[in-house]
This record gives C-alpha cells, sequence and structure tokens, in this order.
C-alpha cells in the first residue's frame, strides 16, 4: 500500500482552560491520542497560565501530553467587564492559535469563557466545531448563557444526559448530531488509579483519618459583589461543625479574587487548609476520602455521586441541575441553613442511605463514544452551515 492510499489522522484540537474542566477532557484527550484515526492537538489557555490558580498548563504537559499552543485569555481585574474584555481580546488570540494548528475539528467543554471564545474563533475559521456537557441547566451566573450560546455554534454535540440531549434538540439542533455519551469526569472517577486516604493525607500535609469536609464554592459571576459573603455564610456553617476542612481556590469569574481573598483570611486563622489547586488523580482521591463536599461545584453534582459522597450544594449556582440523591440543595445560603444541611450530610444515616445510589451522569465509558463518533464523523459543507430545525 502506497503512502497515498492511507487516509490521513483527522486533526482534533481539545481547547481547555482551567484545572477542572482539563480534569474532565484528560481522558478523552488520551482516547484521541490513542486512536489509530485521530491526531490529538491541544490549546491551553485561561487559568492554565495563571500562577495564582497554580500555572496548571505544567499539569498538562507533566501527563504526558504537548501543549501545541497556550495563547493568553485572562481578565485585568475581578470584575464582569473584565471577563468581557478577556473573552473579546482572547479570541484574537485563539483566532491566531487555530489558525496555525489548522484542525479539522475543535472540541469545547460547558460553559467557560474559555470555550466560548473558542467556539466563537473556530465557527468564522469554518472549523467543525464539537461541544461537551451541552444541554446541562444551572443558574451559574454567565454560565448558563455561554453553555446555550455554545450549542448554538457547534456542529456536534456531546450530551452527558438524555435530559440534557433533549434540551439541545429543542433547540433546534438537529438529532442525528446529538449524541449521549454520558459525562468524561467519570471515566477516572470510576476507574481510577487513586492515592489511599493516609497516602494522600501525607501528600497533602494533613491527616486525613477524620473524614474532611471539602469545599468547592465559585462566585456567581453576574453577582461578584455577593461573593466574599456568600463564603463565609459556607466558611461559618463548615467552622461550626468541628470538622478538619480542605478548601480548594475557584476559578478567575468575577467575584472570584474575594472569594480566594476570605478563604486565605480561615486559613491564616488554621480553620482550613487551601489548596490553588489539586492534579485530577489527588482531586478525584480526597473526594473518596471525604466526610462531605460543600459549595457550588459542578464536582458535587457529577462526579461525589461515583464516590456516594453527600454534598451540599449551597445557593443558586447548580439549582434545577440533574443530580442524583447525595446532594442536599441549601437555596437560601444562610450559615444556619448551611449547618443544617452539613449536619445531615455527615451523619450516618445520610450516608448508608447512599450504598445503593446510581450516578445519572453515566457509566465511565463516554471518552471511547466521544472517540468512535468523532471517527465515523464525515464533515462537509452540510454539517458546518448550520440550519434550525422545527
Amino acid at each position: 500500500m502506497s503512502e497515498s492510499d492511507v487516509s490521513p489522522k483527522r486533526k482534533v484540537c481539545v481547547v481547555t482552560g482551567s484545572r477542572s474542566e482539563y480534569g474532565i477532557l484528560r481522558p478523552v484527550m488520551r482516547a484521541i491520542r490513542a486512536s489509530e484515526k485521530l491526531d490529538l492537538r491541544v490549546l491551553a489557555t485561561g487559568m492554565h497560565l495563571s500562577r495564582e490558580h497554580g500555572r496548571t498548563l505544567d499539569e498538562i504537559r507533566k501527563d504526558g501530553f504537548e501543549v501545541d499552543a497556550s495563547p493568553v485569555l485572562l481578565p485585568d481585574g475581578d470584575t464582569p467587564s473584565a471577563m468581557g474584555r478577556a473573552v473579546g481580546q482572547g479570541t484574537v488570540s485563539l483566532i491566531d492559535a487555530l489558525e496555525k494548528l489548522d484542525p479539522d475539528v475543535v472540541l469545547v467543554l460547558g460553559d467557560r469563557t474559555e470555550a466560548f471564545a473558542a467556539a466563537v474563533a473556530s465557527v468564522f475559521l469554518r472549523k467543525c466545531l464539537v461541544h461537551v456537557h451541552g444541554g446541562d441547566s444551572g443558574r451559574g451566573g454567565f454560565d448558563e448563557s455561554m453553555r446555550h450560546a455554545i450549542t448554538k455554534l457547534a456542529h456536534v454535540h456531546f450530551a452527558a444526559t438524555q435530559k440534557s440531549a433533549e434540551r439541545i434538540i429543542r433547540m433546534g439542533e438537529p438529532p442525528e448530531h446529538v449524541h449521549v455519551v454520558g459525562a468524561p469526569g467519570l471515566d477516572e472517577a470510576l476507574a481510577g488509579p487513586f492515592f489511599e486516604c493516609d497516602e494522600l493525607g501525607r501528600k497533602l500535609g494533613g491527616d486525613l483519618s477524620r473524614a474532611p469536609v471539602v469545599v468547592v464554592q465559585h462566585s456567581v459571576s453576574t453577582r461578584p459583589e455577593d461573593a466574599a459573603g456568600e463564603i463565609t455564610e459556607t466558611m461559618e456553617a463548615v467552622r461550626r461543625t468541628g470538622r478538619p476542612a480542605i478548601a480548594i481556590y475557584p476559578n478567575n469569574d468575577a467575584g472570584g479574587a474575594a472569594v480566594i481573598e476570605t478563604i486565605r483570611g480561615y486559613e491564616t486563622r488554621k480553620i482550613v487548609t487551601a489548596f490553588a489547586s489539586l492534579p485530577r488523580t489527588e482531586f478525584l482521591s480526597l473526594l473518596r476520602c471525604a466526610g462531605a463536599l460543600v459549595g457550588n461545584s459542578s464536582s458535587g453534582i457529577i462526579e461525589a455521586a461515583s464516590f456516594k459522597l453527600p454534598v451540599v450544594s449551597v445557593g443558586e449556582r447548580q439549582l434545577g441541575r440533574e443530580h442524583a440523591e447525595n446532594v442536599i440543595d441549601v437555596p437560601d445560603a444562610r450559615r444556619e441553613n448551611i449547618r443544617e444541611a452539613l449536619d445531615r450530610a455527615l451523619s450516618p444515616e445520610f450516608r448508608a442511605g447512599l450504598a445503593n445510589l446510581a450516578n445519572p451522569y453515566g457509566d465511565g465509558h463516554a471518552s471511547e463514544r466521544i472517540v468512535r463518533a468523532l471517527e465515523e464523523l464525515k464533515i462537509d459543507h452540510r454539517l458546518i452551515q448550520k440550519q434550525f430545525v422545527d
């Protein structure tokens, strides 16, 4: 067989902009890299370049991935307008980077500013845009708007659940381009590897024998002025449990800096141990060792159920999002309400009731389904030219 008879691999550029979203994308990236029909390209931007948030660009490289482009998309302040300027300026940088990489497919996940900017850039470069985790629903500041905007820009959709797929179709997307694959974040959450709790405690510099409360709380970007007060209510509730606590810094959304400053104050008082970021394996291992997760992170909605971990979901950021019975919603996020929910979550009775918990987000094989669909995808003008399906 001559070289001319061999079909070139399809170039798939995965765009990642934050530590949490990279952890979800990592098994997808590995599966793409292992495919005989696909050629992985990695574009890392956003929080990956921020030293305050752990410069997780280095983590991607430690995992063995080559970073093919790292354009800058970072807000220069803790405000919604700073986020908006970063999206505008970052879109230009992403267009330049994607033009040089010249992929056949651009794959983005979720609802963050980096994914939105990459989606806009991809459309104007006439690339096939693939969106993972579209159709989910919550009340997470600008996230809800950006998620659905990306859906309308995207050509192919990998939904985590049937309900999410149905929302995408109701938005006028062709059903044949909507695939229910599950949440790729479960691929490693179910398979591991993991650290044992004592080993993880040594790595993190703390004793995990008393299952800690893990705090992961982001600002609501449409209400950044409330961020400090909201995390204070959560931290006071955690403090009153008497349990050891581990906090992980939030995303760099508007109001995020105020959350970080507040957490540092509690760290100074020895009430919490804080980390700018944790590698994915350490984070998943921590969920296995924890007594409860509190805050408003999507990890409490998606991954935590696979560990039968009780979750107290604070405020409205994840309110209305599909979840298992391990999640206790506290819409009125006052410390007494959060403390009451934490007491319930930490009770042996509640934990025992989760023994047969099923995770609605899939079976841990999302990456396989995504890669198979990408390998079989026919990319032509009919796909790239979006049409609304009545």
